[in-house]
Order: structure tokens, then sequence, then C-alpha cells
């Protein structure tokens, strides 16, 4: 399997996960959604204060119900000791294990809305490196673009 910078993991890491604040929105005027919306999102990445990226993706309906159950990619299989998704928070600890075997252990907390999050999250490497990043999130609309992934 080929090694990825520890960049490289933070945005893999970062892009399965979600949940956030929208800036400006008074979360007490609106009913907590129980999940994210399907759609246009568009997502942004930094390690520390540092830009790490950014994408455009395209949530189908079957994502939405992943989010409800915790952040994973296809590259990993994740144990989650603590899973929380609800009432626009989210907290999960546990496991992320590749298909070597290899365990990173990791943390991740945020907030969500319908239409955006935000998601602080720390891991080590399958090396033991510490890794700190930060994902936010937001819809752009209901459908997606034809090239969007």
């Amino acid at each position: 399997m080929k090694e990825h910078s520890p960049m490289r993991l933070i945005a893999i890491a970062l892009t399965a996960a979600g949940l956030a604040t929208t800036a400006g929105m008074s979360l007490a005027a609106q009913p907590t959604p129980s999940t994210i919306l399907p759609g246009h999102w568009e997502y942004s990445y930094r390690i520390g204060p540092i830009p790490a990226g950014d994408e455009s993706r395209c949530l189908k309906q079957t994502d939405v119900e992943q989010f409800a159950k915790g952040i994973c990619t296809r590259k990993y299989t994740c144990d989650y000791t603590t899973r929380v998704v609800q009432n626009g928070k989210i907290s999960l600890k546990g496991t992320w294990t590749d298909k070597k075997g290899r365990v990173a252990p990791v943390t991740a907390n945020g907030g969500y809305t319908a239409e955006s999050f935000q998601l602080d999250v720390k891991m080590k490497t399958i090396n033991g490196i510490p890794l700190a990043g930060v994902m936010d999130a937001k819809r752009v609309g209901p459908t997606c673009p034809a090239d969007t992934k």
C-alpha cells in the first residue's frame, strides 16, 4: 500500500466526516435536524491554521445515513466506543483499521445543521504521528452537477 503524507491522511479522514454550525444561524430558532441533507456539498480542510485543500462532493441518501452512524471511509473499518450524532452535535471516539490490519485511534467532535457541518478531528496515524485538523462543509444545493463525485 502506498504511504500517504500526514496532510493526505488528515484530508482522507476529514472527507469521511460531517457536522457543524452555520455562522450567524440561530440553532434555537431552527428545529435540530437528525442528520444532514443529500445534495451538492463543498468541503474545506485545515491542519491547524494551514489550509489543506477543498473539494466538491455529491452526497447521496446512503451517505447521509452513514453520516448519522459515524464517520468512516471506504479505505478503513471504523469501530467507535463512543458514537453520538444527535441534537446538532457529534462525538466520536474509536479506531480506524486499514486493509492491512493497522489501527489508528481517532476522536472527532463538532456540530451540524441540515446544510452545514464542522468537525474537529484528532488522530494518530498508523505510524503514531499525532494529527489534528478541521473540516468545514456547506450544502450548495439539492442537486449535483454531472461532474461531481
